[in-house]
């Protein structure tokens, strides 16, 4: 494993990390849970090669699978959406 192999591997504990703690206070089902975080890794590691406009970015990714993989990936993104946002809200009240 190469430094940016590494570097890449630490950014994306970052980011992952907080999501499956908050994911596991928001949903029950330990299926649902790991498919999340699978999935959004997935889009996670998709990103930096993406070559689109930021505003499309999540469509364009949703629009390369098939149903019902579809529906997956669209409810992990939108758990992952509301991490965000709940961490946005949280950072800006805190700043406030």
């Amino acid at each position: 494993m190469d430094t940016d192999d590494r570097s890449t591997s630490a950014e994306l504990a970052a980011v992952l990390g907080p999501f499956v703690a908050w994911l596991a206070t928001r949903e029950p089902d330990e299926l649902v849970r790991v498919r999340h975080r699978d999935l959004v890794e997935a889009y996670l590691r998709w990103v930096p090669g993406d070559r689109g406009g930021l505003g499309d970015r999540r469509r364009r990714y949703e629009a390369r699978f098939a149903e019902p993989i579809r529906s997956r990936v669209h409810a992990a993104l939108d758990a992952f959406a509301e991490h965000r946002a709940t961490l946005a809200h949280r950072d800006a009240r805190r700043d406030a």
